[in-house]
């Protein structure tokens, strides 16, 4: 089947004050029906039980649950499975997709509908959880994803909550049609030209809206790679038998639109090939492009640093930004309409810090191009230095490692978060090791050193700040998890000097104690998995109520988070070396876990 290929972006969610960036994709195929699958997808997930409810069923009916006295899912699903198999194929013959598929009972002579649930096969198997009522249950196959569903005959099944229904199914082997798509496109404005053709192909009495694709409609076209020479001619192969309505689509370098309101009536017959002619008036796309040309101003001789730009558009529930770059000081990016604000910048090597420029606003319109052109002022680099320091710790309580974020703070620019630099510190591990003042940035505490630096984990050095006000942030981590305080500690950064400070943030009081302290396991051979689980009723009665678990998998340490209240731990084996199952347990302990507490119990396992 031809490939039809879709400029898309990607939204980032920003949290906080920490955002993701990414690069626009170039072309990315949508030919294998990506709306399809996610629609299949959907379709696969049913209502759980919930007596009582009057929530409709999410199986998609129209206003009937199809199960008598009951608008809504009654207590839970039913399972109509079985084998599923292709007659009549010739030799060799291998579907791309082989399984069931189930639509509400509507009639007698209903159409297939417009989302059916689909159950995949397995080894010749399918399977659908079905909620309670009437179905109509077909087999299907394609001969490859998403190029058109050849059906079997229809069962009509009369499903029950928790029902497990054995009905095989089976597909006649039909030889697959073709349709020649040719598509032209009226009153395209001086400039702009199509790049690539597609059709949208809907059985009849499925209307495409131009938002969702139905899941037994199909998308295909003329977006190949190397780019067809007739964007405007291609053919679509491996169809089912059928009426089908035909909606013409086209590319342009702004995007892809597919226009809802103009069909025409295309019927394919096995083995056969049908041809189609569409036409469709050029439509004003959501998107228009954004050249751009950075420059860093000032620079000292043999810079060459990284340059780009980032452009960001926000709204109250998310930001969507791109950045692009790579070395390139002239780049271009397809976004969407609106206002978007728009910054140069260039990295400082070794990847240290994002230096950016005045930011802009720009409105980006459909079917156009913006060309702008940002200017990046060199600036001469400080740093900030000093001590981190956990206030109201108890004594008992020992940070493992530290966490440095810093974001240059007042200066009015939306693309701040950008230009921010983290640091990590520990006593030293695979990870991160303990800090390394002669390295820069984002890099200055990676790898670990010999005690003998004599470099504490509670320092930072951050090198590679340009001047003004920075925001540091510090997060921490000790036997009880990670914890991040919301704490700022603001330092005047000035150019060509180091800034010291002592970064000072609250000690975060735990929600929970742990009980911790090591397993053995003495005399007992052949497979066997332990753990030391908390349970908060004695479960020398052989219950253990609201168990907690920590898996050690043979002999080690455990550590247990529990919330305030009695706790009894004790170790547990299972041990499988002989014909059934044998479960040790050692004698509980008895605990009272409150806020921020710590505790120590070693228990052994003796075998029989």
């Amino acid at each position: 089947m031809a490939r039809w290929f879709k400029q898309i972006r990607i939204v980032v969610i920003a949290v906080a004050a920490f955002v993701l960036l990414v690069t626009v994709l170039p072309q990315v195929a949508s030919g294998i029906g990506l709306g399809g699958l996610a629609n299949r997808l959907d379709a696969t997930i049913t209502c759980s039980g919930s007596s009582g409810s009057s929530s409709t069923c999410c199986s998609g009916s129209s206003g009937s649950s199809g199960s008598s006295g009951s608008s809504g899912c009654n207590s839970g699903p039913g399972t109509v499975s079985g084998s599923v198999s292709v007659t009549g194929a010739p030799a060799g013959f291998n579907p791309g997709v082989l399984g069931g598929l189930a639509c509400r009972f509507v009639s007698a002579n209903q159409p297939l509908c417009t989302y059916p649930q689909f159950g995949f096969s397995g080894f010749g198997n399918y399977s659908l959880s079905l909620d309670p009522g009437t179905w109509v249950v077909y087999g299907f196959y394609e001969n490859y994803y998403f190029s058109g569903l050849f059906l079997g005959a229809p069962h009509v099944v009369s499903v029950g909550s928790g029902d497990n229904i054995a009905l095989p199914v089976t597909v006649p082997f039909a030889k697959p049609a073709s349709v020649d798509v040719t598509i032209g496109v009226t009153g395209l404005p001086t400039g702009v030209t199509v790049n690539s053709t597609s059709v949208v192909l809907c059985p009849a009495g499925v209307p495409y809206d131009g938002v969702v694709l139905s899941n037994n409609c199909l998308q295909s076209g003329s977006g190949n790679f190397p780019p067809s020479p007739t964007p405007g001619v291609f053919t679509i192969s491996n169809l089912p038998a059928g009426q089908w309505s035909a909606y013409p689509g086209y590319c342009t370098l702004y995007g892809c639109v597919v226009n809802p309101k103009v069909s025409k009536s295309v019927i394919t017959v096995a083995g056969r090939t049908a041809r189609v002619h569409l036409s469709t008036p050029y439509l004003v796309p959501p998107n228009g492009q954004l050249n751009t040309t950075v420059s860093v101003s000032g620079a000292p001789a043999g810079f060459n640093d990284l340059v780009g730009f980032i452009a960001c558009q926000t709204t109250p529930n998310y930001s969507s930004c791109f950045s692009g770059g790579g070395g390139s000081a002239t780049n271009s990016v397809i976004l969407g309409d609106g206002i978007w604000t728009v910054s140069g910048f260039y990295v400082v090597a070794p990847f240290g810090n994002y230096v950016t420029g005045p930011a802009q606003n720009i409105l980006i319109q459909g079917g156009q191009t913006t060309s702008l052109v940002l200017d990046v002022p060199y600036q001469v680099l400080g740093a900030a230095s000093g001590t981190i320091k956990i206030t109201g710790i108890p004594g008992n309580v020992h940070p493992t490692s530290y966490s440095i974020s810093a974001c240059p703070a007042g200066r009015g620019n939306p693309l701040n978060f950008f230009s921010c630099v983290y640091e990590y510190s520990s006593s030293g591990s695979y990870s991160y090791g303990a800090a390394d003042t002669k390295r820069l940035g984002r890099s200055a505490h990676r790898g670990t050193l010999p005690k003998a630096a004599g470099v504490k984990i509670n320092t930072f050095d951050l090198t590679t700040l340009t001047p003004g006000l920075w925001d540091i942030q510090v997060s921490y981590q000790t036997q009880f998890g990670y914890f991040s305080p919301q704490n700022d500690t603001i330092v005047n950064v000035t150019s060509g000097k180091t800034t010291t400070t002592t970064a000072k943030v609250p000690y975060v009081q735990p929600t929970f104690g742990i009980v911790k302290g090591t397993l053995a396991v003495v005399n007992l051979a052949g497979p066997t998995n332990t753990s030391v689980r908390a349970c908060s009723s004695d479960p020398s009665a052989g219950t253990c109520t609201n168990e907690v678990d920590s898996y050690v998998f043979g002999a080690g340490p455990y550590q247990l988070q529990l919330t305030p209240g009695t706790w009894w731990v004790q170790g547990v084996a299972y041990n499988y070396s002989g014909p059934t199952v044998r479960t040790i347990v050692t004698t509980p302990k008895l605990f009272s876990v409150t806020d921020g507490s710590q505790a120590k119990a070693n228990f052994t396992i003796i075998g029989p």
